[in-house]
């Protein structure tokens, strides 16, 4: 198991990466890295299969979608060239991946799909799954790859998660294993100090050791902070301002 939290310009990262029963390596990934003051780069992925035998393969994909995002590609420039980069790699291999900018100043995330399971985005009034019309294709099963871009806004006080789909499909019943992340990830919400990936882990894992490799990313996405009030100071009594007598007048 590896874990990580990391706080980066009003965002705060959680990850947690588990491997296949019995493994000590595995197919998936998940990271965060800063490519500029105000943009941190989210890259989650699944190479095909799952244990110490696919963990060449992922390091090799995960590194290309690195170099490619610190080279200045955008989120589908970047998957384009993993996707380049896997099929001269190994015609006979795929991997799904989700590689997004997340933007502290703006609070956007700007994100291109690879055939990976939809990010999840959950506020003080619910959580939604960040759902396209059209599933883009797995990285190297196509040389001329066509990916979208998508663009979400991630307000204060919200909390975006990634995973993979070891988490949602542990069960082998994705409906209801996407059903459980959402409800795993409002209990998360509700206790925002705590490593936020790993709670998401473990109430998705109560039942039993993992089946495949999981992995979660999980940002948060600072509140704004409270207004500061500016009490005004009593106002002061003059010297020569003399209080009314309360003695009976007399004649």
């Amino acid at each position: 198991m590896e874990k990580s939290c990391a706080d980066r310009g009003g965002l705060r990262v959680t990850t947690r990466i588990m491997h296949v029963a019995g493994a000590v390596q595995g197919g998936d990934w998940c990271e965060a890295f800063a490519v500029s003051d105000d943009l941190l780069a989210l890259s989650i992925g699944d190479v095909s299969g799952h244990g110490d035998g696919k963990h060449e393969a992922m390091s090799a994909v995960r590194e290309a979608i690195r170099e490619a995002a610190r080279a200045g590609l955008d989120p589908v420039q970047t998957l384009t060239a993993a996707n380049a980069f896997l099929r001269r790699y190994d015609p006979n291999e795929y991997a799904t991946a989700v590689f997004g900018l997340l933007c502290s100043r703006r609070r956007t995330f700007t994100f291109a799909n690879a055939g990976h399971p939809a990010p999840l985005l959950a506020r003080f009034d619910g959580a939604a799954y960040l759902e396209s019309p059209v599933g883009d294709l797995p990285l190297g099963v196509d040389r001329n790859l066509s990916l979208e871009v998508h663009r979400v806004d991630v307000p204060p006080a919200s909390l975006l998660v990634l995973y993979t789909d070891g988490v949602t499909e542990h069960e082998r019943k994705p409906l209801h294993g996407a059903a459980q992340l959402r409800e795993a990830t409002l209990f998360a919400y509700n206790f925002a100090t705590l490593p936020t990936a790993d709670v998401i882990g473990k109430q998705m894992f109560l039942t039993g050791p993992n089946l495949d490799d999981a992995a979660v990313l999980a940002v948060w996405s600072a509140p704004e902070p409270a207004p500061r009030f500016r009490f005004r100071a009593a106002p002061t009594v003059s010297s020569s301002y003399r209080r009314p007598s309360m003695r009976p007048h007399q004649a």
